[in-house]
């Protein structure tokens, strides 16, 4: 009677934990599915929002970032519509409050730098004390962050590193104008470096969205399947 109580007990075992293995790699799926989604939208709006202020001359293109926590989500929800309702784990559940946070502080940070600038750009009169907030190093800072975190939660050291790498790096190349520097050495000219150093600074953006969203979506795809 004993032996079979026991047996009884390690089959329960066994299927709960035959559940849960299901349940893991189905969540998991679907995270990596957002996560892909997500990165090929961040690509795609870095190029357009390049390309906009190329053809406008201006910074008027940024004003699309707003936009894409909309595409993301609309994307996403479409993504969930597609799978069956799955049970919420805890690796989706971080990877999902990871980049909801960083979403809120960027948009916030954003929307508020954008308010201070165009304040102090009404109220300077002389063009030397204009203080302008520069949004880009905050952002790459913030995005490898987020980054920094889903590698510790997917267990993926490389995704760590990169995160802490690609976020410091970016952060100082963006404060310290490495980029104009750069380009006045090319010989681009003064009239045309503003431009074409805010073209150019929609890269990082570009290839930080590759390795930190996309690659680790595909690669978590690719392990649960």
């Amino acid at each position: 009677m004993e032996e079979k109580q026991n047996l009884t007990a390690e089959r329960s075992l066994e299927i709960i934990t035959e559940q849960i293995a299901r349940n893991r790699k189905a969540v998991s799926q679907v995270v990596g599915e957002h996560l892909v989604v997500a990165g090929i939208a961040t690509m795609a709006m870095a190029v357009v929002v390049a390309l906009i202020n190329w053809a406008c001359g201006s910074q008027m293109g940024h004003l699309l970032w707003f936009v894409l926590p909309l595409i993301i989500w609309l994307l996403s929800r479409r993504i969930r519509n597609n799978y069956d309702l799955q049970p919420n784990d805890l690796i989706g559940s971080l990877v999902s409050k990871t980049w909801n946070t960083f979403a809120v502080f960027t948009l916030g940070f954003f929307a508020l730098a954008l308010i201070c600038n165009i304040f102090t750009s009404m109220v300077a009169v002389d063009p030397s004390s204009r203080m302008y907030i520069r949004v880009g190093a905050v952002v790459m800072l913030l995005m490898g962050v987020a980054v920094t975190i889903t590698g510790h939660i997917l267990k993926s050291k490389a995704l760590v590193w990169f995160g802490i790498i690609s976020g410091l790096l970016m952060y100082f190349w963006e404060t310290f104008g490495f980029t104009s520097m750069i380009l006045l050495r090319l010989g681009v000219q003064p009239e045309a470096l503003s431009t074409t150093t805010d073209v150019v600074g929609c890269l990082p953006i570009l290839i930080i969205a590759f390795i930190g969203l996309l690659l680790p979506g595909l690669a978590l795809k690719k392990q649960e399947q």
